[in-house]
């Protein structure tokens, strides 16, 4: 028995932690929690192939002074399989691409919180449609 199922959609075919940077002063001040959060996505296409580099900066300063700093990139690469009915393969990185990768950039800024001293930094969900 032969399967006809068509695959179509994307697959993850890798997912790379190309940078990341950490900085903090020795005794951080907590009393303000907002973090200045900025999230930059760029996308290249070739043929089928989808590279999606994201990279958040994470920095918190306190009396003009920066308490602490978290910069990561990461870079996934995503391959269209099949007959997928989203052709824009640009919009599929800035949105779907960047939405995969994020938790990855999250979890490691977390890790890296927690590991020095600071308790852990848990950056909120991003709704990557609105961006």
């Amino acid at each position: 028995m032969t399967n006809n199922k068509m695959e179509s959609g994307f697959r993850i075919n890798n997912l790379i932690l190309l940078e990341s940077k950490f900085k903090r002063i020795n005794n951080v001040q907590f009393e303000d929690a907002n973090l200045d959060l900025n999230i930059d996505t760029e996308v290249s296409v070739n043929n089928n192939i989808i590279s999606v580099a994201e990279t958040v900066s994470v920095k918190k300063t306190h009396n003009n002074t920066e308490q602490f700093s978290f910069l990561v990139k990461m870079v996934g690469i995503f391959e269209c399989i099949g007959e997928s009915q989203l052709k824009d393969y640009e919009k599929f990185g800035k949105i779907n691409g960047a939405a995969i990768i994020f938790p990855y950039i999250r979890e490691h800024i977390t890790n890296l919180s927690m590991k020095a001293g600071l308790g852990p930094i848990i950056l909120p969900p991003v709704n990557f449609t609105k961006n």
